[in-house]
């Protein structure tokens, strides 16, 4: 948060609700006599004036995640019909934070979804279904494509709740050996595991410097001989690989995703602090 930000925090008239709130192509943008006025769609005006009563005067903010870096102030100028006014926050350079992949054996039941939140609010670029040779749940494409609305309904959501700008993306499910052969060769793999030899995340993270990362996490049943031998031909092979444990307990899956993630966020935060001090 910039000290705009935080002066604006002191205007009154700023009713409480998320800490961001998402543009999107229902709301409309137009330059009147007033300046830049957003007429909010019926989504944002259901929440904004039913669920949070907003009245004249009050303030949120506003970002459009296919532009993170710009975000805006917007008062309430009217409530029927609804309008507000748009000033920009001027931003710096955005700081380069660690950004990091997370790929999740799919979970029985909703599992798998119920990772969507967490790993949006922790900061993931990109959350992949992975197709281990193990996995209690096979999706398709097809079957991803269906639920895929909803999914980013939860991302949009959690973001607007956590603040985060930006968009995370759900990508198509993968096999272990899809996922390998898609790794950019200036990122790195950290292959989750109980046998060793691993290392500790954190000392895995303090090699990885401002390096983006992919997050390998198998099912509960645990990565398949098969699997274990294609990791380590991809490190054979040059990639950057890490093979980490997360400890001497064995985490469920519902649970092992979002430690990895807090950890992978965490070092992304402090990377950012020591940048702009």
């Amino acid at each position: 948060m910039t000290d705009q930000d935080r002066e604006g925090d002191k205007d009154e008239g700023r009713s409480p609700g998320p800490v961001l709130f998402w543009l999107t192509p229902s709301d409309r943008i137009e330059w009147t006599s007033e300046g830049e006025v957003l007429f909010p769609g019926e989504t944002l005006s259901r929440h904004l004036f039913r669920s949070l009563r907003a009245q004249v005067g009050d303030r949120f903010l506003f970002v459009d995640p296919d532009q993170p870096g710009q975000r805006r102030w917007a008062r309430v100028e009217g409530v029927t019909p609804p309008r507000l006014t748009l000033s920009e926050i001027s931003q710096g350079t955005p700081v380069r934070r660690q950004t990091f992949d997370l790929a999740v054996a799919l979970l029985k039941g909703e599992g798998w979804e119920d990772l969507v939140e967490p790993a949006a609010i922790l900061g993931v670029r990109r959350l992949v279904p992975l197709l281990a040779d193990r996995s209690q749940l096979r999706w398709s494409s097809a079957v991803l494509e269906k639920k895929r609305e909803r999914l980013m309904a939860k991302v949009r959501e959690a973001s607007q709740l956590s603040g985060r700008a930006d968009r995370m993306e759900i990508a198509d499910p993968v096999t272990l050996p899809e996922l390998l052969s898609k790794i950019p060769d200036k990122e790195s793999l950290l292959f989750c595991d109980t046998i060793a030899p691993t290392v500790g995340l954190r000392e895995a993270l303090g090699k990885l410097g401002s390096a983006s990362s992919v997050a390998a996490i198998g099912p509960e049943g645990g990565w398949s001989g098969r699997e274990r031998a294609l990791v380590e031909e991809f490190g054979k092979k040059g990639g950057a690989l890490h093979r980490v444990s997360l400890g001497p307990l064995v985490l469920p899956g519902r649970l092992a995703p979002v430690v990895v993630a807090s950890l992978l966020s965490q070092e992304g935060a402090g990377g950012e602090r020591r940048e702009g001090s």
